[in-house]
């Protein structure tokens, strides 16, 4: 979807009108979990994370203006250029509640990895955010995920459904190393 037509499922606020989109499939989206109590995006604790953790700068191609009409749904492109210019782009993102489904998705993704405590602090998210990827090994929407989960406190489920994982595993993908978890 271009931009234009990406614009054009907004509001006057930059929020996704309501059933202007569906959710992507869990299959094609790193799932972030959010312990925010609606799909808001704090865009300036992004920006510091991200300049501060991941030596890169974000931002969203359109703005968002939030007050008291929490969202149930909401859709950002999110842009970011890392400062070694390694990762840079702009991925689609999309955010709702958490449902039942998407809690038994982390409870198998942590019992296929063989690890324990995640699904548990995916219980306590209300919210999630699904980061949009181009393909399974996409460093755009890894880095964005991991910068998400750094900010809404909540883990990453993997598109395959079969991790659940933290920033700092995020980190270590990006980094080429593996996970000391496994």
């Amino acid at each position: 979807m271009n931009e234009e037509a990406f614009r054009e499922l907004l509001d006057d606020r930059g929020i996704l009108r309501d059933g202007a989109m569906r959710a992507p499939a869990r299959t094609a989206a790193f799932t972030v979990f959010s312990q925010a109590p609606s799909p808001v995006l704090d865009v300036g604790a992004l920006k510091r994370q991200a300049t501060r953790f991941f030596a890169a700068k974000v931002g969203l191609t359109t703005d968002k203006r939030y007050d008291h009409r929490l969202p149930a749904t909401d859709a950002a492109r999110v842009v970011i250029a890392t400062n070694d210019g390694s990762t840079s782009g702009t991925r689609l993102c999309f955010g709702r509640r958490s449902e039942d489904a998407d809690l038994a998705a982390a409870e198998e993704a942590e019992r296929q990895a063989g690890t324990s405590g995640m699904s548990l602090l995916a219980q306590r998210c209300p919210s999630l955010w699904m980061v949009v990827f181009e393909s399974e090994d996409d460093r755009v929407a890894l880095t964005i995920a991991a910068l998400f989960a750094s900010v809404m406190l909540g883990p990453i489920v993997g598109p395959k459904g079969d991790e659940i994982f933290g920033v700092r595993t995020a980190r270590m993908k990006l980094e080429g190393r593996a996970s000391p978890y496994r």
